[in-house]
């Protein structure tokens, strides 16, 4: 409790701070485009058994990060600018 001669009266009162909508940068246009999905490795039963187990369970595992990766890119960029990259481009295990 305050005694009326302590409390701040309006003129003492600082204005109250005026709010602006700041719209952030839009990022540059290289980073607005969407990931390249090159085409995978041929598929050819012959050349599938010539990989080692341990080497194609890496190239299985580097091709699902990549496409991953992409994915997120493509999401980012049409949360920037809606439309830009073609939905759906999901991989083969979405």
């Amino acid at each position: 409790m305050a005694l009326p001669g302590c409390a701040p009266r309006p003129a003492d009162l600082p204005p109250p701070p005026v709010v602006v909508k700041v719209d952030p940068p839009k990022p540059p246009a290289d980073l607005l485009t969407c990931a390249d999905r090159p085409a995978g490795l041929p598929e050819d039963r012959d050349l599938v058994a010539q990989i080692p187990r341990t080497l194609r369970a890496g190239i299985i595992r580097l091709a699902k990060a990549f496409a991953a990766n992409a994915q997120r890119v493509d999401r980012l960029t049409n949360w920037i600018s809606p439309g830009t990259c073609p939905a759906g481009a999901k991989s083969a295990d979405d």
